[in-house]
C-alpha cells in the first residue's frame, strides 16, 4: 500500500509539475495561478516523500518516456515533450530527497525558460538556480549503469555480458553471432575426436610442432598465425579442399593474449585435434587450408598457447546421410531426448558467467556439448549454421541462442509431423514441452521483455510464437488437410484466423466456410480437450465467422447451444457459455436478425433444461438491452429490417415498453401510426403483455401501456382499466386520460366515458373536453345530462361549461334546445344561468344556427369581446397527435401568478394565455402534473384558478385550468379580451389555422 501511495503520489507530482511550467509560460511566476500550482505541485511531492522517510524520488527521462522510480509513465503529449526536453538538455534524471524545502522547489521550477530558449541551456540554468541545494540533485549521466561498448548490442548480449568478467567485449559477440558459436561446438566437437597427430606454425617463427589429437583444456589468446589440420579423427560431414589465408586478431575470449598476422598454411585431414609446437613467443588462431575442420593446440617456447583453426572452402566430398535430418554426412535424425538436451545445452550456456569470465562461459559451454550424442552435436551445428547464412554480416534483432532453440523446436516438430509420425494434437503437446524448456532460457535473456510487461505494453507469449512459426513452417496442403479434419482444434485461433483471412481476400470464399464449419463442429467432439480449445477458438474468432458469412454464427451458435445443454464438465460450461455470449454479441453487431433469433431460441431450451444458466446468460448476450436501439432504427427507416419483428416477438416485454414509451412521445399522427404498425407486427405475445400488464400490473407500467393498446384493443382498455382508475394518483389518471386521447383509437370516446366517473374530480373537465375533441356522437347524451345540472359526484359549475363547449365541437342538432334555454331562460331580474354557461352556449349555437344566434346576440345582454375568444374546432385530418382548443392571446404586459398549496411556493410571469391555460415563466422547474392553486394579480383584482402544471420549455411551463368558479372564469375572460386586439372574424381565422399546424404541450 505504501508504495501504492508514493507511485500514486508521484505520479500526481508530475503531472502538476508539468501544468506548473504550463502556467510559468503563459502568465510567468508572478501570476495568482503559478504560484497556486507552485503549492499545489509542493503539497503533492511532500505526500510521495514525507519528511523523515529515506527514500527519495526520481523522475527520469529516456527520448520521450518519462520514468518514475524507473517505471514507464503513461503520459500525454506535453508530459512527452517534458521528457524530451530533459533529453535534449542532457538530464538523464532528477532526483527529489526528503529534505527537500519549499523554496528549493521553486527555485527549481523558476530554472525553467518561460520563453524561447536552447535545450542545452536549461541544464545550465539548473546548476545555477539549485546551488546548495540539499534535496534536488541533477544526474547528467544514465541512470542505469552500462558499458559503452555494449552500445550497438542487443539486449539479450548485454544483459549476458554484464554477468560474465572482465572479457566482455568480445564475449559478447560471441552470445550474438552465429559463426562464433559454430567455433566453440567445432571446438567441442574437436575436443572428443580422435585424430592423430598435427602440425602447425606459431606466430614469430617458423617452427613445426607435434601433439596428440588428444589434447585436454583450451586456453591462450587468438593471434595471427597459420596452422594445419590434425590427421583424420571421425568421420564428418565437411570433407573438402581449399585453401584460406590468415586473419589478423587480437585478444579473444581465451587470455589476453597477443600475435601477429599469419601466413597461409596448407595441410588436409578430417575433423580431428593435434598438438604442436613452435618456437613463437605469441599465441593465435590462424585460418589454414584443410579437408574438414581440424583444431591444432599447440605452445612455443615464447610461453604463448595457440588455437588453429583451419576452415576449408570447396566441393563438399561427404556422402548425404538419408532422413529427415539431412547433412553432408552420414547421420541419423535425433531423437526427443536429445532435442531437450540440446535445449538444456543453450539453457545451460546462457545460465554461465555469473562471476566467471569469458573463459569460464566458453569451457563450461564446450563441457556440456561433449556430453552431447554426435547426432545432436551436428544437429546443434547445422541449425547455428542456418541462422549463419541468415545473417552473415549483422547480429541478429535478438538472442542468438533462443533462436537457435525455437528453430530447432520447430524444425523438430515440423519434420515429426510431416513424417506422420505424429499428429497435430501430438505436435501442439510436445511444442508445449519444449516451450518449457525454452523458458528457462528466455528467463535468462529475456530482462527486456519483463519491462515491456511491467510497463503495460503487450508482448506476444512465446507459445504464441512457436505455434505461429510452426504454422508458417507448414505446407499448404498440410494446413488445409489438418483444417478440414477433426484435429482442426489443435491448431490456434490466431493461425486459423490469418489462414481464412488469406482464403477470403483471395476469393476463396466457399473453402474458407468450409474450414470455419468444421472447427465450430468440433465442438461437439467426444475430447473434453477439443471442446475446450474450440470454445475459447470460436470466442477469438467471433467476428471472423460474422465476416466470412452470417450463417456461420448460428451454426456455430447451434453446437454451442446444444452442447451447453448437454455439458457437465463446470470448467467447460464456463467456456461453452462465454464462447455463446461472444457470438451472440457479434451478431448483435453485425445486425444479423435471423442469427438472433437462433440465439434466443436456443437460450430458451437452455432455461428448460438449465435455469440457473440460461437465466445468467440472457442479460449477458447483449441483445435485449440492444432492443432500444433496433427499435429506433426501425421506426427511422419506416420498416423493420429482415427478422427484426422476429427477434422482437421473442422479447415481447421489452419490445412492448420501448414502443409504449416512444408512442406516448410522439407529438405527429405518423408517428404514432408506425410506432403502432409495429406494435401490431408483433403478434398475440406482444399484445398479451399490454392486456396483463394494463389488468394488473403496477400502476407505473399500466399508465404507459394504456396509450399503446387504446389503438390495439380498445375493447380490452374498456373492460380492465375503469375499475383500477379509482386507485390510480390523479397524476397517474391525468396521464391516462391523456393518452387515450392522443391514441386517435375509434372507440376511445367510450373508454372516455367510462372512466369519468372513476376519476378525480379535478380530471373530469380534462375527460369532457377529450370527448368533445372527438366529435363522437355518443357522448351527446351524457353530455346533456350534465348540462341539465346532473354532474358526476365533486364535480362542479366548471365541468357545465366544459361540457357545452364539447356539444358545440360535436356539432350535434339535438343539442340546439338545451342550448338555447340555456341562454334564453330569465328569472326576476336578469337571466337565469351563470354568464359563462350562456357565452359557452351562444358561441356553440353560433355553429349550429349561426342566423338565429346572429339575431340574439344583439339582445343577449353578451359583449362582442367575449365571443370572440370561443372554443377552436380541432381538425380530424390534423398531423398532431393533439391541438389547442382555445385561441392564445398575447399579453401586452406579463401577468404575475403566484401559488397557494404548495410547501415551497412558486412565482409565474404569465406572458402567453387562453381560458384553458397558458405559458409562463416560474421561478421553479415543478413536476408535470403538479396540482397548483394560482393566484393571478390583476392589479386590486386577484384571480383564483386550479390547474396542472405540464412541461413546455427549459425554463417556461405551461399550466392547465382544471377548474374556476365561473365568477373568476368570467374575469379571467375580461383580461384575455382586453389584450385581444384584432377582430372575431379575424381572430377565429388565425387560430382556425394555428389550431392545424401548432401541437399542444404533452406532460
Amino acid at each position: 500500500m505504501i508504495a501504492n501511495h508514493k507511485s500514486t503520489s508521484g505520479r500526481a507530482f508530475v503531472r502538476s509539475l508539468n501544468i506548473l511550467l504550463k502556467f510559468a509560460r503563459l502568465y510567468g511566476f508572478e501570476h495568482a495561478r503559478t504560484i497556486e500550482q507552485l503549492d499545489i505541485a509542493w503539497r503533492e511531492l511532500r505526500e510521495a516523500i514525507p519528511t523523515g522517510t529515506d527514500n527519495g524520488l526520481m523522475l527520469g527521462a529516456t527520448g520521450s518516456q518519462l520514468l518514475l522510480d524507473g517505471v514507464p509513465l503513461e503520459g500525454a503529449p506535453a508530459e512527452k515533450q517534458f521528457a524530451q526536453l530533459l533529453s535534449a538538455a542532457g538530464l538523464a534524471s532528477i532526483q527529489f530527497f526528503p529534505c527537500i524545502t519549499q523554496d528549493e522547489i521553486g527555485r527549481f521550477a523558476r530554472a525553467f525558460p518561460t520563453g524561447k530558449a536552447k535545450p542545452t541551456e536549461l541544464a545550465i540554468q539548473l546548476k545555477a538556480a539549485l546551488t546548495g541545494a540539499q534535496g534536488i540533485r541533477l544526474n547528467e549521466v544514465c541512470f542505469i549503469a552500462t558499458d559503452s561498448r555494449l552500445k550497438e548490442a542487443s539486449m539479450a548480449a548485454q544483459l549476458a555480458a554484464a554477468s560474465l568478467g572482465e572479457d566482455q567485449n568480445e564475449f559478447k559477440k560471441w552470445l550474438n553471432d552465429p559463426h562464433k558459436l559454430l567455433e566453440l561446438i567445432a571446438a567441442a566437437q574437436g575436443s572428443r575426436s580422435g585424430g592423430m597427430v598435427g602440425s602447425g606454425t606459431g606466430a614469430g617463427g617458423l617452427g613445426s610442432g607435434s601433439g596428440d589429437a588428444t589434447a585436454g583444456s583450451v586456453s591462450g589468446g587468438i593471434g595471427g598465425g597459420g596452422g594445419a589440420g590434425g590427421n583424420a579423427g571421425t568421420l564428418g560431414e565437411f570433407s573438402v579442399t581449399g585453401a584460406s589465408s590468415g586473419g589478423t586478431l587480437t585478444g579473444g575470449p581465451y587470455a589476453a593474449g597477443s600475435g601477429v598476422a599469419g601466413v597461409a598454411g596448407q595441410g588436409a585431414g578430417a575433423s580431428g585435434a593435434g598438438l604442436g609446437a613452435g618456437p613463437g613467443g605469441g599465441a593465435g588462431l590462424g585460418a589454414g587450408l584443410g579437408a574438414g575442420l581440424g583444431v591444432g593446440l599447440g605452445a612455443g617456447p615464447g610461453g604463448g598457447v595457440g588455437l588453429g583453426v583451419g576452415l576449408g572452402a570447396g566441393p563438399g566430398g561427404g556422402r548425404a546421410g538419408s532422413g529427415p535430418w539431412r547433412g553432408t554426412g552420414q547421420s541419423a535424425g535425433p531423437s526427443e531426448d536429445e532435442i531437450y538436451g540440446i535445449l538444456g545445452a543453450l539453457t545451460s550456456f546462457g545460465n554461465v558467467g555469473a562471476g566467471q569470465g569469458g573463459v569460464a562461459a566458453a569451457g563450461e559451454f564446450q563441457e556440456q556439448m561433449s556430453q552431447l550424442p554426435g547426432t545432436a552435436q551436428d544437429t546443434l551445428k547445422r541449425a547455428i549454421a542456418g541462422l549463419a547464412a541468415q545473417a552473415p554480416e549483422g547480429q541478429p534483432d535478438e538472442s542468438v541462442l533462443v533462436k537457435l532453440a525455437e528453430h530447432l523446436a520447430i524444425r523438430f516438430a515440423l519434420e515429426r509431423f510431416e513424417s506422420g509420425e505424429v499428429k497435430v494434437n501430438a505436435v501442439r503437446q510436445m511444442l508445449d514441452r519444449m516451450n518449457s524448456e525454452i523458458d528457462n532460457l528466455r528467463k535468462i535473456l529475456g530482462a527486456h521483455e519483463d519491462k515491456m510487461t511491467d510497463a503495460g505494453m503487450m508482448v506476444e507469449s512465446h507459445r504464441e510464437i512457436l505455434d505461429r512459426q510452426f504454422w508458417a513452417a507448414v505446407p499448404e496442403s498440410g494446413k488445409q488437410a489438418v483444417l478440414m479434419s477433426g484435429d482442426a482444434w489443435c491448431i490456434p485461433p490466431k493461425n486459423v484466423q490469418s489462414y481464412v483471412a488469406h482464403l477470403i481476400e483471395t476469393g476463396d470464399v466457399a473453402q474458407a466456410i468450409s474450414i470455419l464449419q468444421n472447427y465450430a463442429s468440433c465442438a461437439d467432439s467426444d475430447e473434453a480437450d477439443a471442446r475446450k480449445k474450440t470454445a475459447m477458438g470460436l470466442s477469438e474468432m467471433a467476428a471472423l465467422y460474422a465476416k466470412a458469412d452470417p450463417k456461420l454464427l448460428g451454426e456455430a451458435l447451434r453446437h454451442l447451444g446444444l452442447r451447453l445443454s448437454v455439458e457437465q464438465d463446470v470448467d467447460l460450461q464456463t467456456l461453452v457459455s462465454a464462447a455463446f455470449v461472444r457470438l451472440s454479441q457479434e451478431a448483435v453487431t453485425s445486425r444479423c436478425f435471423p442469427v438472433m433469433e437462433q440465439a434466443l431460441d436456443l437460450i430458451s431450451g437452455v432455461e428448460a433444461q438449465r435455469p440457473g444458466i440460461g437465466r445468467s446468460l440472457r442479460p449477458k448476450m447483449g441483445i435485449e438491452e440492444r432492443i432500444p436501439e433496433f427499435v429506433d432504427e426501425a421506426l427511422r427507416a419506416r420498416q423493420a429490417a429482415a427478422g427484426m419483428t422476429n427477434v422482437l416477438k421473442m422479447l415481447p416485454q421489452t419490445a412492448m415498453e420501448q414502443l409504449s414509451m416512444r408512442f406516448n412521445r410522439c407529438s405527429l399522427r405518423e408517428d404514432a401510426e408506425h410506432i403502432s404498425n409495429l406494435a401490431a407486427d408483433l403478434g398475440e405475445e406482444g399484445l398479451q403483455y399490454l392486456r396483463s400488464t394494463v389488468r394488473g400490473g403496477p400502476i407505473t407500467e399500466a399508465v404507459e401501456m394504456t396509450g399503446l393498446l387504446s389503438t390495439l384493443d380498445p375493447d380490452a382498455v374498456e373492460v380492465f382499466l375503469p375499475s383500477r382508475m379509482k386507485d390510480f394518483p390523479r397524476t397517474s389518471q391525468d396521464r391516462i386520460v391523456r393518452q387515450v386521447s392522443a391514441s386517435g383509437a375509434p372507440g376511445r370516446c367510450r373508454i372516455l366515458l367510462e372512466l369519468l366517473d372513476h376519476v378525480d374530480p379535478l380530471i373530469m373537465p380534462l375527460v369532457i373536453d377529450e370527448i368533445g375533441v372527438t366529435g363522437d356522437r355518443e357522448a351527446l347524451g351524457r353530455l346533456l345530462t350534465i348540462v341539465d345540472g346532473d354532474l358526476p359526484t365533486g364535480a362542479g359549475p366548471y365541468l357545465q361549461v366544459k361540457s357545452i363547449e364539447a356539444l358545440g365541437r360535436i356539432h350535434a342538432p339535438e343539442s340546439t334546445t338545451t342550448l338555447r334555454r340555456i341562454v334564453e331562460a330569465k328569472k326576476m331580474f336578469g337571466w337565469a344561468h351563470a354568464q359563462e354557461l350562456r357565452i359557452a352556449a351562444l358561441q356553440a349555437l353560433i355553429g349550429l344556427e349561426p342566423d338565429w344566434a346572429r339575431d340574439f346576440a344583439a339582445k343577449s345582454g353578451i359583449d362582442r369581446e367575449d365571443l370572440a375568444l370561443a372554443p377552436l374546432d380541432v381538425m380530424a385530418n390534423s398531423k398532431f397527435v393533439r391541438q389547442r382548443r382555445h385561441t392564445r392571446v398575447r399579453l401586452h404586459k406579463p401577468v404575475t401568478a403566484v401559488s397557494t398549496n404548495l410547501k415551497e411556493n412558486c412565482r409565474l410571469e404569465i406572458k402567453t394565455a387562453s381560458l384553458s391555460g397558458g405559458f409562463a415563466s416560474i421561478s421553479r422547474h415543478l413536476p408535470p402534473g403538479t396540482h397548483v392553486q394560482l393566484k393571478l394579480q390583476l392589479g386590486l383584482r386577484n384571480v383564483q384558478a386550479t390547474a396542472l402544471m405540464r412541461d413546455y420549455r427549459a425554463q417556461d411551463m405551461a399550466f392547465e385550468i382544471v377548474d374556476m368558479s365561473l365568477d373568476e372564469r368570467s374575469k379571467y375572460r375580461r383580461l384575455l379580451a382586453d389584450n385581444h386586439s384584432a377582430s372575431i372574424p379575424v381572430a377565429k381565422a388565425k387560430s382556425q389555422s394555428e389550431a392545424v399546424e401548432t401541437p399542444v404541450p404533452s406532460s
